[in-house]
């Protein structure tokens, strides 16, 4: 974590800006709050309209002058008590986060704290789905607007990519900031995920050469390993006759040797599903990406996929929270790779 040298005297100094500084700024925050009509607890309606970074920087500024990182270190531990004695509102708790993101930009913390907060916590709070997809997007968006003040750290783009990887199924997006941290001292499970995210895709051949990749760096890999096993028995001949143009062959591959024995799989489901893409049976596609869906209740890939299908085919278009994410999102930051 990137933060300004310590000096002896800054634990004197943090006891004066507790006792002195915190009530004037908790205090003009809530009379901000006030002029805005946003009594406390915050109602769902208002959080999302209003941006708490744009009045509490003018405030934590003014008052606190050139002592940032302390103040956003005096707001964290405030706010981590909070939370551990269950004092803390769930949109309150948002408020803090994102000024402490503003005071002191460089602390990686809050950043993905706020970004799971986000797209996590404030997500399962609403049922609505157009709700759901603004806190993913902005969720999304505070995880981008971190990594733009620390670009030269792995560990947001990994917190980005498991977002897309995790909460939104977006494997193609997340196999994009995954790599993004590969141009930084990293953890080594970042490949073999960049690996899984293209299984899910489908996309067998890079999946193939990204376990390739985790074994020519570590030959003792036993996960990476058994899972090109596991892909050239199971899935690589199928895509192997639909690259070759034969998928009535495919499907009846995938159908008798291993989708008759596990008829639940989600990589099999998926690569069924795409081949009848590839065949240009969307009627078809669109039955085995419902399949999927309905298998998995968190499949959101399956779940965008027969959103677009039906779109394409005249159907009624299903909104879920994803769909309406992909939408609507705004187009943000691309992330950079290794040359």
């Amino acid at each position: 974590m990137r933060r300004s040298r310590t000096y002896p005297w800054l634990g004197w100094l943090l006891v004066i800006i507790l006792v002195i500084g915190y009530q004037p700024l908790s205090q003009s925050i809530h009379t901000q709050r006030l002029m805005l009509g946003m009594h406390r607890p915050l109602p769902l309606t208002r959080i999302v309209e209003f941006d708490p970074t744009a009045i509490t920087g003018v405030i934590a500024g003014a008052i606190l002058g050139g002592f940032r990182e302390v103040a956003a270190s005096m707001l964290w531990l405030k706010l981590d008590t909070m939370w551990h004695k269950g004092e803390a509102h769930w949109f309150e708790g948002l408020h803090v986060m994102r000024t402490v993101t503003l005071l002191d930009p460089h602390w990686l913390q809050p950043w993905w704290v706020t970004g799971w907060h986000l797209a996590y916590n404030l997500y399962v709070e609403t049922d609505d789905p157009q709700r759901r997809a603004m806190f993913l997007d902005k969720g999304i968006s505070a995880l981008k607007e971190g990594i733009s003040w620390n670009s030269d750290r792995y560990e947001l783009y990994f917190e980005l990519g498991w977002t897309y990887f995790d909460k939104l199924d977006d494997y193609e997006e997340a196999t994009k900031w995954f790599r993004a941290c590969l141009q930084f001292k990293h953890p080594e499970y970042i490949e073999r995920l960049i690996a899984h995210a293209y299984e899910r895709l489908p996309d067998i051949p890079k999946a193939l050469d990204w376990y390739d990749y985790c074994l020519k760096r570590r030959p003792s890999d036993g996960t990476a390993k058994g899972a090109t096993l596991t892909i050239r028995e199971r899935y690589l001949p199928a895509w192997e006759l639909m690259e070759a143009g034969k998928y009535e062959e495919a499907i009846a591959e995938l159908d008798n040797y291993y989708l008759s024995v596990e008829p639940r799989d989600v990589i099999g489901q998926h690569l069924k599903a795409h081949i009848y893409e590839e065949a240009g049976n969307l009627p078809k596609a669109l039955d085995m990406w419902k399949l999927a869906a309905e298998t998995r209740m968190l499949d959101d890939l399956a779940r965008r996929k027969v959103a677009q299908l039906s779109e394409e085919l005249g159907l009624p278009v299903p909104q879920t929270p994803t769909y309406i994410l992909q939408q609507q999102a705004p187009q943000h930051m691309a992330p950079t790779f290794p040359h």
